[in-house]
């Protein structure tokens, strides 16, 4: 292959080579840790909401309280606020020439078994509340922790802004999510 179609075939395929130098431990810099971090939790938020909103389904063909109500509403907004902010963690990350690795099934399996069976005999209003209260605290403390590991590592103020912005984000929601329990 000549030196043209090198840089040819170079210029339509993405760089990963930063990525699989990443996978391989060689790089890891604080933003790729702190994005790769924001993409998962809001990955996960989304999924656990999405599951939420799936226990609640159909009015007529579920029990759930919720179906219908205004904390549907609210887990639905959620769900769709952590949608975009996985995406601006890909769009970033991708920047960096690293891809946005997915959550893995057993990744999510701890919150779709913890959502099911807290579900399984009260589907109340109160106890999705609290439920998603519970999970989002939990992704607000990971977020802390990593914004924190990338402060002490020379993260950039982006970086570390879109992290707090998540935090922000969930904390207003974790407020409104307490209304209902």
């Amino acid at each position: 292959m000549n030196q043209e179609n090198k840089i040819a075939e170079t210029e339509r395929t993405p760089n990963f080579a930063a990525a699989k130098e990443y996978k391989s431990g060689d790089v890891k810099s604080p933003d790729v840790l702190l994005y790769s971090d924001l993409y998962k939790n809001a990955m996960m938020g989304a999924d656990s909401a999405a599951k939420m909103v799936g226990k609640a389904g159909d009015a007529e063909k579920n029990d759930s309280v919720i179906a219908g109500s205004e904390l549907r509403q609210v887990i639905t907004d959620m769900m769709e606020g952590y949608a975009g902010y996985a995406k601006k963690a890909a769009a970033a990350l991708h920047e960096l020439h690293v891809p946005a690795e997915q959550l893995t099934a057993l990744e999510k399996l701890p919150a779709e078994i913890g959502i099911t069976m807290q579900t399984m005999f009260d589907k109340s209003v109160s106890k999705c509340a609290e439920i998603m209260v519970n999970g989002t605290t939990m992704g607000i403390i990971d977020m802390k922790k990593a914004q924190r590991v990338c402060s002490e590592n020379g993260c950039t103020p982006e970086a570390y802004r879109l992290a707090g912005d998540l935090i922000g984000f969930c904390e207003q929601y974790v407020e409104r999510l307490k209304e209902f329990l």
